[in-house]
């Protein structure tokens, strides 16, 4: 009998060490990666108050971090949906305690649907906060006018004519003071934005934004491809609260959407104390002057290579449209990657059931013998 048990010992402890090395790797991978992108950061902290996942509620429906109101709704099983696609709603979501980290990492998956198709209008859209302010219903995307600080506006029905087109992702900068011009949809505080068709996406609609304090601020999107990051905008100085609250609002006027938000994910990054000669040299990594050899590299670096993907924007530039499909390197390697992806997974899964067959047989056997020895 105690044999067995310890074959059964052994068998549980193979499956779970096996489940592990593969399921483990992801999220070491994916900080490793991470750290890599963001410039040899000492470390990458989650944020548990700033990030938020489903079922986003406790058993008394709260959120001990964070606070919901207007017309949000939330299905623990799906998303927060901020408004319906009905007219004149608004809704919001913003974290109870401000961020205090001095460099930090924001991504939040987001949908925007609705019964309108083809030419017919829809709205008005979504947006992310950092400002001073908190929980304030307004009539910018659902928040407070006059706010101080910065937001992201994903806004999808033009209030006048542009030389860009809708939907337009952007970002805005305000000081208490200045209004957000409607008429103009925000143009007047505008400091960077892309055009891009964000809504009813096949894959997953995601945004990321990266601060590096005097460094650069950087909004990512991912709305494309599988695994595909685009480059909206970069700056290289912008003003943002030192202790701002994070916040998600969304509205709708005499036409309307659903507005979804998924998940949020807030990370610390972390970086040694730096001098004035290392900020500075920090920065020129990001914004190599114009003609210089990296200016050059960088350029080449985003538009060939194997591997390379479609390449990123700074700005008010909107991100390269998705590339026709015809031979070479980029079909290749989107081939190969997607193959490779299919494969990796139908063998992690593989082994993960196969162990856990191998301890559940081994269980049985031992069930077998022990009740065969009792008779």
């Amino acid at each position: 009998m105690a044999r067995g048990a310890g074959r059964l010992d052994r068998a549980a402890t193979l499956a779970l060490a096996v489940a592990l090395l593969f399921i483990a790797p992801s999220g070491i991978f994916g900080q490793i990666a991470a750290q890599n992108r963001l410039l040899k950061s000492d470390a990458i902290v989650p944020i548990r108050q700033a990030s938020i996942y489903n079922p986003y509620v406790d058993s008394n429906l709260q959120n001990k971090y964070w606070d919901f109101g207007g017309d949000a709704i939330v299905d623990t099983n799906k998303h927060i949906r901020l408004t319906q696609d009905r007219p004149s709603q608004a809704g919001w979501l913003w974290t109870r305690a401000p961020l205090t980290a001095d460099n930090f990492e924001i991504q939040f998956e987001f949908s925007i649907d609705g019964k309108a198709a083809g030419h017919k209008p829809y709205g008005d859209g979504l947006a992310m906060w950092l400002t001073e302010e908190r929980a304030q219903p307004g009539p910018v995307f659902g928040s407070k006018d006059y706010f101080t600080g910065l937001g992201i506006i994903i806004d999808t029905f033009a209030n006048s004519r542009h030389a860009y087109s809708f939907p337009r992702v952007m970002g805005v900068v305000g000081n208490g003071i200045d209004s957000y011009n409607h008429a103009k949809d925000g143009a007047n505080l505008e400091v960077g934005g892309c055009s891009v068709d964000i809504r009813r996406t096949s894959v997953a609609t995601k945004a990321r934004v990266t601060y590096v304090k005097d460094v650069f601020f950087e909004l990512a999107l991912h709305y494309q491809e599988w695994d595909t990051w685009e480059s909206c905008f970069k700056l290289p100085n912008i003003t943002i609260p030192s202790r701002p609250y994070l916040g998600f609002t969304a509205a709708t006027g005499d036409v309307s959407d659903n507005h979804d938000l998924v998940s949020v994910s807030t990370s610390n990054i972390i970086y040694k104390v730096k001098s004035a000669a290392e900020l500075a040299q920090h920065r020129l990594e990001h914004f190599p002057p114009a003609g210089s050899q990296a200016a050059k590299a960088k350029s080449k670096k985003k538009s060939s290579g194997w591997f390379s993907k479609s390449g990123s924007s700074s700005g008010s530039t909107p991100p390269s449209s998705k590339s026709s499909s015809s031979g070479g390197p980029g079909l290749f390697a989107s081939i190969f990657g997607s193959l490779f992806t299919v494969i990796w997974v139908l063998l992690k899964w593989g082994l993960i059931f196969g162990t856990i067959a191998a301890g559940g047989y081994a269980f049985m056997r031992w069930r077998r013998q022990k009740d065969a020895k009792r008779f």
